[in-house]
C-alpha cells in the first residue's frame, strides 16, 4: 500500500498537525515520521531505566521524560528519545527542548540504522549532551558515549556483562547491567 507524501513541515505546524494525529510521530527533516509500536522486551528495559534513573537522580536539577517530549535537533526536526534526561529549567507550557543532558534509546530491528547513524550524529552534535546510550533488547549489551574532557570517544564503550554497570559522572548515577535487563527474556 502507498502512503501519501506529506509536504514538508516547519516545527510549528508540525506540532499543530500531530497533535490532530492517532500515533506518535517525529519529524526529521521537515517530514513526519511515525513511530513504530514496540516489544514487550523494550518496554521493560525502558520501564526498567526509568526507575532506575527516577530514583537515583537529583529530580530538583533534572527532569526525566519517556517518549514523550520533543528533542529538537535541529532546524526541522524533532525527536522522541525513550529516556530524554533535561535541565528541570523548562516551563510548564513548554513543548520542546535542545537540551539534553542524556540520551537513552532502546534498539529495534527498525532502528538499529537510525541510532548508530543520523539520531547518532544529531544527538552527539548536542552541546549540553554528556551521555548517549543505546540499550539492546534481545542481547544483554549497551553502547554507551559518555562525554569526557575532550568530549565525546569516536567509538563508544560497548558493555555486555550483566555484573557491570554504567556510570554517569555528570548525573552521579550508575546503572547496573543486572537492574537494565531485569525479567527480560533474552
Amino acid at each position: 500500500m502507498n502512503r501519501p507524501v506529506l509536504p514538508r513541515m516547519s516545527i510549528e505546524a508540525f506540532e499543530a498537525w500531530a497533535e490532530r494525529q492517532s500515533g506518535r510521530y517525529e519529524l526529521v527533516r521537515g517530514r513526519p515520521v511515525m513511530m513504530n509500536q514496540t516489544s514487550w522486551n523494550h518496554s521493560k528495559i525502558t520501564t526498567n531505566l526509568l526507575a532506575l534513573v527516577l530514583t537515583s537522580i537529583n529530580r530538583d536539577i533534572f527532569h526525566v521524560a519517556a517518549g514523550d517530549f520533543a528533542l529538537q535537533t535541529g532546524e526541522d526536526t524533532l525527536r522522541l528519545a525513550d529516556i530524554l534526561i533535561t535541565p528541570s529549567n523548562r516551563s510548564a507550557r513548554d513543548r520542546r527542548t535542545d537540551e539534553a543532558v542524556a540520551i537513552i534509546e532502546v534498539l529495534s530491528p527498525s532502528t538499529t540504522s537510525d541510532y548508530f547513524g543520523p539520531k547518532q550524529i544529531e544527538y552527539l552534535a548536542l552541546p549540553s549532551l554528556q551521555t548517549y546510550l543505546i540499550v539492546a533488547q534481545d542481547q544483554t549489551c549497551v553502547w554507551a558515549w559518555i562525554k569526557g574532557e575532550d568530549g565525546f570517544p569516536e567509538k563508544p564503550d560497548v558493555i555486555e556483562t550483566l555484573d557491570a554497570s554504567i556510570s554517569i559522572a555528570p548525573l552521579n548515577l550508575s546503572l547496573a547491567m543486572s537492574e537494565i535487563y531485569r525479567h527480560v527474556e533474552l
